[in-house]
């Protein structure tokens, strides 16, 4: 695990106390769900990312129909690329492991059955992974920049008893492309800043 992934989960840890102590209710669980949108634009690199994302899922009810959710998101990113001119040849792979741990701010309607909400926040994200050069048979570790996002949804909670269900939709704004492809005298391909997904979180409400 990298030192910037153990001190955002530090950080999200203290939060979480501290919220915990404010709940009114707490509910774990999971969520997961996929990405409409593509990760990566341009015509440097080919995208074989995998669409889903899964992590966990924690829901902690406050006052006045307000809640906090905290998720740790993971997502299987990839890109294959191909380039050749007069002066380079060569191809290369990235396998890499994306976490996001948005901290969202929600509010939700109050009625009897189903229970509309809306959610905004932030969310940091670590990148990590290989790239595997063909042209010169060289493997390397690499750490992308960490990203920040700001996070708006909304969706719906309903659920049975203690059980929980929140399809929802999601979208993030990335500070930063993470991820540059640029070929010498060729195309580039840059990692999306725009991101939407499609949730469903299942959760136990605990008390």
């Amino acid at each position: 695990m990298s030192v910037r992934l153990r001190s955002l989960l530090r950080i999200a840890a203290s939060a979480l106390t501290c919220s915990v102590s404010f709940g009114q209710s707490i509910a774990i669980g999971a969520i997961g769900g996929v990405r409409a949108t593509d990760d990566l634009t341009g015509g440097a690199a080919t995208s074989v990312s995998g669409r889903y994302v899964v992590g966990p899922e924690l829901d902690i009810g406050l006052p006045f129909h307000f809640g906090i959710e905290v998720d740790a998101l993971y997502r299987r990113q990839a890109y294959n690329t191909f380039f050749s001119n007069n002066d380079y040849n060569g191809t290369s792979q990235e396998r890499a492991n994306s976490w996001e741990f948005p901290m969202l701010l929600k509010y939700r309607l109050p009625f009897p059955l189903l229970k509309p909400f809306v959610e905004a926040g932030y969310a940091p994200r670590v990148i990590y992974g290989t790239i595997h050069s063909v042209a010169n048979g060289i493997t390397q570790s690499t750490d992308w920049p960490t990203s920040q996002g700001l996070v708006i949804g909304g969706g719906v909670q309903f659920g049975i008893g203690r059980l929980r269900l929140a399809p929802s939709v999601r979208y993030t704004y990335w500070n930063n492309r993470a991820i540059t492809v640029i070929f010498p005298d060729g195309p580039q391909s840059q990692s999306s800043q725009n991101q939407a997904d499609f949730l469903l979180g299942i959760t136990w409400k605990l008390h």
